[in-house]
């Protein structure tokens, strides 16, 4: 049982799996965003996909008919564009300035965070073998992504790394957010609110930086593509996944999209592939399953 009640094996397993399949996307997205800021500023890239992405969660509502301008009455609704407006601001400014592979680290990192928040806010229960696998996921993730070099993460690289990290803390007060907001509407309704608004701000920063570079039309494909495989379509998967399996759990299997972010780093943006890149993706790998079996004891 979790906070929002009894759910069954099955719906713990659905959840689980649907989180994994999101948390490649998500992964994806690192390599893409990187492709497209070579062209496009971060604030309009960023504008224009969850732009995208609100398009389609909103014809998502629509369709399915749980649309209702009754969920902006919640205050939750709110906070939910102001912390993704900075999240997004962040993230894509932060990795104009460094690699994919740093950001996938960085971003991965927010399961620090939404663990200890999970104990102090919702009584989540850690359990030995959940936190042995938090360890290991963070450990593999490290050497995945540095080779055990950690000056690696230094150098001209340091503020888009300090805005990544930025960025990381509003992923975590998302998932609390989330806990909150799922007592109230459907895991829809919830990423509608935190699509619908959010371009705006994005937007306005966009003309404020007195950038006027236009959008090339090869490079639409790659905004649709971003605003709803990686934005939108994800967000859905993960959102659903989260009330069937809980913070924890659901930050340490997307742990996996930094693991896959590097693999297509390494396939897309030629980046090198050694021994300790292998061991990292196998210890986040090994992380997962720890924490789907301690899932499935419940007593842990």
């Amino acid at each position: 049982m979790n906070e929002y009640g009894e759910v069954s094996g099955p719906q713990v397993k659905a959840g689980i799996i649907v989180t994994f399949l999101a948390s490649l996307l998500l992964g994806s997205s690192y390599v893409v965003i990187k492709v497209g800021l070579e062209d496009l500023n971060p604030y309009l890239f960023s504008g224009m996909t969850i732009g995208i992405g609100a398009m389609v969660v909103l014809a998502y509502t629509l369709i399915k008919g749980t649309f209702t301008w009754s969920i902006f009455k919640r205050w939750e609704a709110w906070a939910a564009p102001l912390v993704t407006f900075v999240l997004l601001a962040c993230q894509y400014t932060g990795l104009s300035l460094t690699t994919a592979s740093t950001g996938a680290l960085i971003i991965g990192a927010n399961v620090l965070l939404v663990a200890p928040l999970s104990v102090l806010l919702f009584h989540e229960k850690m359990g030995r073998l959940r936190l042995l696998g938090l360890f290991l996921g963070m450990l593999g993730l490290v050497v995945l992504t540095t080779g055990l070099d950690m000056g690696s993460l230094d150098g001209g690289a340091l503020l888009g790394n300090l805005l990544l990290f930025v960025a990381t803390f509003c992923i975590a007060l998302t998932y609390v957010l989330s806990k909150y907001a799922l007592r109230h509407m459907s895991f829809d309704q919830w990423v509608l609110t935190i699509h619908l608004f959010t371009p705006l701000p994005l937007f306005a920063l966009y003309f404020l930086s007195g950038d006027s570079t236009p959008v090339e039309m090869d490079l639409v494909p790659l905004i649709i593509f971003t605003g709803a495989m990686c934005t939108a379509v994800p967000t859905l998967m993960w959102v659903w996944g989260l009330k069937y399996i809980g913070m924890v759990n659901s930050s340490v299997i997307i742990l996996s999209e930094s693991a896959f972010a590097v693999f297509l780093s390494i396939m897309i943006l030629d980046e090198n592939v050694d021994a300790l890149m292998l061991l990292g993706a196998a210890m986040v790998f090994l992380a997962i399953f720890m924490v789907v079996k301690g899932t499935g004891r419940g007593s842990d």
